[in-house]
C-alpha cells in the first residue's frame, strides 16, 4: 500500500545541534550517512553531551565539516584549534567525537522534561554514531497537522521532533502506530523496518533559533503534556524509530509502500 511520499530529508551532522534539510539521503546500513558522525564529550566525565541536558547546543548550527556556534564564529572539524573553541563557548572542557568512538559511552536525559532541575539518568549509546536509539527517525504529516488542529496554540514545527525522513501522508494522526511490525520501501532499493514509536524527550520542547528562511522556535513545556492527552496509545510518543532492511538513497518526492515485514 502507498502511504504517499517523502516530503523532507534530515540530517544533523553532529548530535543535538540544529541540522540541515537535503534533497536526499544516503542510507547505510547503520543510518544516514553522515547524521550524528560526530558529538561532543565532555572531558571530565567522559559522557555525550546532548541538547537534553545541555540546551545550547541547539543553538548551533552543523554542515557536513563545520559548525556555526550562535555568534557566527565557524569552526571547522579538522581546525586544530577546534576544541579550545568550543569549550570556551560552552564553558567547559570538551572535545570532538567522531564515527566509530561511541561505544560504551552514554549521555544523559531526564524522564520529567519539562523541568530542567529534574533528575538526570545515564542512557548508553548505541554501538554505532550518536544516535539516541535507532539508526531512523520517521514522522507523518498527518501526525504534525492533526496536533496542531488539536491544539493550535503550540507550535508544531517539524524540527523540534528532528525525524530524518517526513512522509507526506494523510492517513490520520499518529498514523505512524499502524505501520509497526511492517516495512516501508522507499524509492528503488532502500527498505526500512518500523520498529518501535518514538518516545519524546526535552528536545521538542526547547528554544530554537532561526535556520535560514525558517523561523525561530520558542520554549514549549507545554508539548509535552499535550503529547500525552493527544496519544492516548503510546503516551508521550510521536513518530517512529526504525531500522535499515535494505540500504539505499532516497530523495524528496519519493513513493514511500508499506510491505508486510520480511
Amino acid at each position: 500500500m502507498q502511504l504517499g511520499r517523502i516530503a523532507q530529508c534530515w540530517s544533523y551532522p553532529v548530535k543535538s545541534m540544529q541540522g540541515r534539510s537535503t534533497d536526499q539521503l544516503r542510507i547505510g546500513t547503520h543510518g544516514v550517512a553522515g547524521d550524528r558522525a560526530h558529538a561532543l564529550v565532555d572531558v571530565a566525565t567522559d559522557r555525550v553531551l546532548s541538547a537534553k541536558s545541555v540546551p545550547a547546543l541547539l543553538e548551533a548550527f552543523a554542515d557536513e565539516g563545520r559548525m556555526v556556534l550562535p555568534d557566527g564564529v565557524e569552526v571547522r572539524l579538522d581546525d586544530e584549534d577546534r576544541d579550545a573553541v568550543l569549550s570556551g563557548w560552552l564553558g567547559r572542557d570538551v572535545s570532538v567525537l567522531s564515527l566509530g568512538q561511541s561505544g560504551g559511552r552514554s549521555y544523559e536525559m531526564t524522564f520529567d522534561p519539562p523541568d530542567d532541575d529534574a533528575e538526570y539518568v545515564e542512557i548508553p549509546l548505541p554501538e554505532h554514531g550518536f544516535v539516541d536509539l535507532a539508526p531512523l527517525h520517521v514522522v507523518a504529516t498527518a501526525t504534525l497537522d492533526a496536533c496542531g488542529k488539536a491544539r493550535p496554540d503550540l507550535d508544531w514545527d517539524v524540527r523540534r521532533f528532528r525525524p530524518n525522513l517526513l512522509i507526506d501522508h494523510d492517513g490520520g494522526p499518529f498514523a505512524e502506530d499502524a505501520w509497526l511490525g511492517s516495512q516501508l520501501r522507499i524509492g528503488e532499493d532502500c527498505v526500512l523496518a518500523v520498529d518501535q514509536p518514538t518516545v519524546r524527550c526535552a528536545m521538542p520542547l526547547r528554544a530554537q533559533p532561526a535556520l535560514g528562511v525558517l523561523p525561530e522556535l520558542d520554549r514549549q513545556r507545554e508539548l509535552f503534556a499535550a503529547m500525552n492527552d493527544l496519544h492516548q496509545a503510546f503516551p508521550n510518543h510521536l513518530g517512529v524509530y526504525v531500522g535499515v532492511v535494505r540500504p539505499g538513497t532516497v530523495a524528496v518526492g519519493d513513493a514511500v509502500v508499506l510491505e508486510p515485514s520480511g
